[in-house]
């Protein structure tokens, strides 16, 4: 895939540039090719070909934004599974054999199988999980421990991700803000050093029924991933090994942003009482 102007300076994009263009090469950023085959399979369910064709288009697509746009690389080169059940009763049956903790969850992945397991719902709600799971596979893949709001952060953020052709696009989540909104964090500042530094059961005890430890966990990852400091900061997180007893990713903040924590939640602030914008790649 290249792009070039011609010598009127019009935009044209092709497999084939003319030799006297001074193409620029896109193919590594528009290469969806994985180091290993997406598997997806239904029991007691056939997946529709459409439904099967937008899930590998959106794997595949996940794990290049995360390699192109946060540098992770995924080390692993065995079958990605996807297994969806024909009914709820039948998926809830096998989760709670295999994930009991999750009652309530439509979906999960299993870092020991690879695999992620839903059932067949609504198309959208199936991509939305399955992306959504897609990320934590992504961030777990290399064995550390990453802090509960990066990890819910971004597979929130990806979540809202759109494909269409080569490329895609995340947009601001209006339902998540909304949330943020009702909390007034708009007029008033969470402690955002808290929530990146508390331990996984703090953070889910402070989530509430709508959901708020999310929302701001979403808001904070679109943020960060709104700037390449942000996204190189998002980096050096995942990247680097954490306890779960003592998470301090607040610290990369306090080192890396102009100001520190304080400068950051400000702009962060600043951001959310707009909140819109869509990312590309």
């Amino acid at each position: 895939m290249y792009q070039w102007r011609d010598a009127d300076g019009n935009l044209h994009f092709g497999d084939d540039p003319a030799p006297e263009q001074n193409a620029k090469d896109l193919s590594a950023e528009y290469n969806h090719r994985l180091p290993f085959e997406i598997v997806i399979e239904g029991v007691d369910y056939r997946v529709p070909p459409q439904v099967r064709d937008r899930i590998t288009t959106y794997v595949r697509k996940i794990f290049t934004v995360y390699n192109q746009a946060l540098e992770l690389e995924y080390p692993q080169s065995r079958q990605f599974l996807i297994k969806i059940y024909g009914s709820e009763a039948a998926y809830r049956k096998y989760q709670r054999k295999v994930a009991p903790i999750l009652e309530n969850s439509a979906g999960f992945y299993n870092s020991d199988t690879n695999q992620i397991t839903t059932w067949g719902m609504d198309e959208e709600q199936l991509i939305r999980l399955i992306t959504h799971e897609c990320s934590h596979a992504i961030s777990a893949s290399h064995g550390r421990y990453i802090p509960t709001w990066l990890n819910e952060g971004l597979a929130e953020y990806f979540e809202q991700m759109n494909v269409a052709g080569l490329g895609a696009s995340v947009p601001v989540s209006r339902y998540w803000v909304r949330v943020l909104q009702r909390h007034g964090y708009v007029q008033r500042s969470p402690n955002v050093q808290q929530i990146m530094d508390s331990l996984h059961q703090d953070w889910y005890s402070a989530n509430g029924a709508d959901g708020v430890s999310y929302a701001v966990s979403w808001s904070l990852v679109w943020f960060l991933m709104d700037s390449r400091n942000g996204r190189s900061i998002i980096e050096q997180i995942l990247t680097t090994p954490h306890s779960p007893d003592h998470p301090n990713s607040s610290s990369f903040i306090q080192r890396s942003w102009p100001g520190g924590i304080a400068a950051f939640t400000e702009e962060w602030r600043d951001w959310l009482r707009e909140a819109q914008g869509t990312h590309r790649y």
